[in-house]
């Protein structure tokens, strides 16, 4: 009965990676999500209930329209999988139960965001002011239930200054302040060191929003760990680029400090800097080497044809449904 419930909750989530799919392209091109039908974006010939099966339709077709014979993007089966994945890990932490249904509107939500970000570095208002309000309802309902259940056991119940601060509702208020204060202080810091953005508006309405999901001390996690999987994707696409344009000193300047920093971590774990003048003397030369690489890297993003730019919104959307489900 488990792996059956399971199944159907999986296929449901298919289902909802379709419609997803539907939104965020709609969303792009300024079309109606419920008109017209479906159709094929290239020849624009109206798709057969067939044609629209979850990732079935895109194996039986060969990723190619059935009309005209173009290539079908793989985002379609990506974004359907993904979908039905992450409603089954949902439904596998939270159970029956009101969590799991706010729990997939935020990963739709989340999955949507990032998508349109991915593909034309692009976020919608509409979007992420819903995970603002999705944030602030489950705040309010988790606080009114909590209140009820309280009074229904006590009778009473004692407004303290500590209740006031840590309540749902105000976690969720702190939250969105936060999230959105700290994206444009880090966004405009951009502007002292390349003359521009560091990221874009609407990754600070993300953080917002993450930031009314989650309350304002998880949303630190979240971007902390944003940051992580930002540096990880980005990276190698940077130093590939650096390498292309022939940037030798900043390529040997980052792969020294790379390789530095991996060889002062395994020191420090097996023992190797436990004398205090090691450790310092080893520090002091990261820290240097890290000054040297950073001084590079700023000198070759102030020129706009150099820099390397991915949009942040997929890894912020990335690390909340992370942290949702894990």
């Amino acid at each position: 009965m488990l792996i059956a419930l399971l199944l159907f909750i999986f296929v449901i989530g298919l289902c909802i990676g379709s419609f997803l799919n539907v939104v965020i392209l709609r969303t792009l091109s300024g079309e109606s999500i419920v008109f017209p039908s479906s159709k094929c974006p290239k020849c624009g010939h109206k798709l057969y209930w067939w044609h629209n099966i979850p990732v079935l339709s895109y194996i039986l077709l060969k990723g190619k329209c059935g009309f005209c014979g173009e290539k079908i993007s793989v985002q379609y089966p990506i974004v359907e999988l993904i979908t039905g994945i992450v409603f089954v890990l949902a439904f596998i932490k939270f159970g029956i139960s009101w969590d799991t249904f706010f729990a997939w509107i935020i990963a739709a939500l989340f999955i949507v965001i990032g998508g349109t970000d991915w593909k034309e570095k692009v976020v919608f208002d509409i979007h992420t002011y819903s995970l603002i309000g999705i944030g602030i309802l489950y705040g309010i309902l988790v606080t009114a239930v909590d209140l009820y259940q309280y009074y229904s056991l006590m009778g009473e119940f004692n407004f303290t200054t500590e209740w006031i601060i840590g309540n749902p509702v105000s976690s969720t208020l702190l939250g969105i302040i936060i999230g959105f204060v700290v994206m444009e202080v880090i966004s405009r810091i951009g502007y002292l060191i390349a003359g521009s953005r560091a990221f874009g508006e609407g990754d600070s309405f993300i953080a917002a929003g993450i930031g009314a999901v989650f309350g304002w001390r998880t949303l630190l996690v979240v971007l902390v760990l944003s940051v992580i999987i930002q540096i990880v994707v980005t990276l190698p696409v940077y130093i590939k680029k650096e390498i292309d344009n022939r940037n030798w000193m900043v390529v040997i300047s980052l792969g020294a400090f790379i390789i530095y920093t991996l060889a002062f971590l395994m020191a420090a774990q097996f023992g190797w800097l436990a004398n205090t003048v090691a450790y310092v003397l080893s520090a002091v030369v990261l820290a240097v080497i890290g000054i040297l690489a950073c001084r590079e890297i700023i000198r070759g993003i102030k020129e706009p044809e150099n820099r390397t730019y991915l949009p942040f919104g997929p890894a912020l959307v990335l690390a909340g449904l992370i942290v949702l489900l894990i």
